[in-house]
């Protein structure tokens, strides 16, 4: 679907915001059911732990860096030039364009309360906005059936979900076929910064790489640890592969 480089094990499709959009839209008049997902650090370590996470993302038909880390790591073995295509500003650019063109958006994620508050600002802030349906994202395993029997029946243009990693990756991975959403998204924590819940870090922040100190600053109980450990388990990950660079030199 596009030209793509291998990196740190990782499958990234090397296009800009624009072309993500472009492709996506492509996508949707095409009606033929694809995942799209954003590798950041935290999925990495992840991916390197699980081969189960590691393919399903590898296999995604959109594969963006989701973190100025997975960038400037690329960047620093010297790999093909990369652009940060975060998962929430994909989100807000086409909830903008469904506005428009009348795309069916469903919500599959986070707390019934949280998705209240989301439903409420988008359509406050996209009135056009055909919201085909919407689910919390705390249904138990004999409920998933049922989730994706209502994802079918309202056929949305873009399923956007906002369950962690990897069960929203496994969840796109055993239903996208039966679902038959042209395209499948995963936003993280989009839907709590939309919701209001939770607070971008400002402009300056995401530029020197240091979102991820803010958000962890709002959540520390649930990030400390997985920013502070992941960020080292990454730069080791990263020292191996230049490493290992150097020794083929």
């Amino acid at each position: 679907m596009s030209r793509r480089i291998r990196f740190l094990d990782a499958n990234l499709d090397t296009l800009t915001f624009n072309e993500t959009i472009e492709k996506i839209e492509a996508q949707i008049k095409k009606r033929e059911p694809i995942h799209h997902t954003g590798v950041n650090a935290d999925k990495i370590n992840l991916m390197k732990k699980n081969p189960r996470f590691q393919k399903i993302i590898n296999e995604a038909a959109l594969i963006n860096p989701d973190g100025m880390s997975v960038v400037l790591a690329a960047k620093l073995c010297k790999q093909a030039p990369l652009e940060r295509v975060a998962g929430i500003d994909i989100m807000v650019r086409l909830l903008e364009i469904a506005a428009t063109k009348g795309y069916r958006i469903y919500f599959l994620g986070t707390s019934q309360a949280i998705l209240d508050k989301l439903i409420a600002r988008v359509k406050q802030d996209y009135p056009t906005l055909v919201i085909a349906g919407f689910h919390h994202g705390f249904f138990q395993p004999e409920e998933e059936a049922d989730v994706v029997a209502d994802i079918k029946k309202q056929q949305p243009d873009l399923l956007f979900i906002a369950l962690p990693s990897p069960q929203k990756e496994f969840f796109v991975d055993r239903n996208i076929a039966e679902m038959g959403v042209p395209v499948s998204i995963g936003v993280g924590g989009s839907f709590d910064v939309i919701a209001g819940e939770l607070k971008r870090a400002p402009q300056w922040m995401q530029r020197l790489n240091l979102e991820w100190f803010y958000r962890m600053m709002q959540e520390p109980r649930r990030l400390a640890k997985r920013y502070l450990v992941g960020n080292l388990i990454f730069i080791k990950h990263v020292s191996q592969e230049k490493f290992a660079q150097k020794r083929e030199v």
